[in-house]
């Protein structure tokens, strides 16, 4: 993975595939399309295939106001937009906790695009950040991203409510190899 320069504490990350560019306004379009989408979205608490909610959910990540270091990230492949992945304060979590989240357009699933991907925010999170571990939160029901966090090392540590369901919490110690 390579870095780049940025004028912000977020920096630009590659990986062998993909961009993955901090969130602007630029990035809007292709991500109101992929949230959209049906299939993208149908674990999200919102029917974001109505243009209008997946505009607002853009909106709302492009004034995220947390550390300058952490954020949105979106995934480019050859100048197009495939997918947004996230580093931020966790929510529905206790304490200062670091999590992370992930969406790839449908079309491009099962291309290994998401793993390249958060393996680039891991990195960027365990080894550059020093963060002790980044936890994420997946919908209990979403078995794709269940399997896809076990994949990338993350260890469930239990369930929790969140929005209007359950969500399984998985936790991703910096001691574990990548």
């Amino acid at each position: 993975m390579r870095r780049g320069a940025a004028d912000r504490a977020q920096p630009v990350l590659t990986t062998e595939r993909l961009t993955l560019a901090p969130l602007v306004p630029d990035h809007t379009e292709g991500l109101v399309a992929l949230f959209a989408d049906p299939q993208a979205s149908r674990y999200f608490p919102v029917d974001f295939s109505d243009e209008r909610a997946a505009r607002a959910l853009v909106t709302s990540r492009l004034e995220f106001a947390g550390p300058p270091e952490l954020g949105y990230w979106t995934w480019l492949l050859d100048g197009q937009v495939v997918g947004l992945g996230h580093l931020q304060p966790a929510r529905g979590l206790p304490g200062e906790l670091i999590e992370t989240g992930w969406c790839v357009r449908p079309d491009l699933w099962r291309q290994g695009l998401a793993t390249e991907a958060i393996r680039s925010l891991l990195d960027y999170a365990l080894s550059d950040l020093r963060l002790p571990a980044v936890w994420a939160l997946v919908d209990s029901e979403n078995a794709p991203s269940i399997r896809f966090a076990d994949r990338l090392g993350f260890l469930s540590v239990g369930e929790r409510p969140l929005d209007e369901g359950m969500a399984q919490v998985f936790v991703r110690p910096a001691d574990r190899p990548l």
